[in-house]
């Protein structure tokens, strides 16, 4: 499967963000991450690029996503900070949204075009559904 990269804009910045089902959690850079308010959490221990990372924060971030089609979709979630995320298509990653978020936002990734299709129907529809 592949990781989409998208579109988002957080505090009137493009970033770059991939799409990561193989990843539980969400992650910013943290050069992005300083001034957003700090979210306290129970420190975990993640290997994240090769490397072994003991996230000890998250922070709130609030923005803007972008779908396939570029309609843009509000949303807010806790992501860690860690030094460097890497690049996909020669691009920085500056954001990487894991398997939790997505959920949440109901995506659906279609692999059946040359590039993946990104749809947030949950986001699309405002129906976020709690159980």
């Amino acid at each position: 499967m592949s990781r989409p990269l998208v579109e988002v804009e957080i505090e009137d910045k493009r970033l770059n963000a991939i799409l990561d089902t193989g990843s539980r959690r969400s992650y910013i850079r943290r050069e992005l991450a300083e001034g957003l308010f700090v979210a306290p959490i129970q420190p975990f221990i993640v290997r994240l690029g090769g490397e072994t990372l003991k996230i000890q924060e998250g922070r709130l971030v609030s923005g803007l996503v972008k779908d396939s089609s570029g309609r843009s979709y509000r949303f807010s979630s806790v992501l860690f900070p860690v030094r460097d995320l890497g690049e996909e298509d020669g691009k920085r990653i500056d954001i990487l949204f894991g398997a939790v978020v997505l959920e949440d936002w109901g995506t659906v990734i279609d692999e059946s075009t040359t590039l993946p299709q990104v749809d947030y129907r949950i986001l699309r529809k405002g129906e976020l559904i709690e159980l």
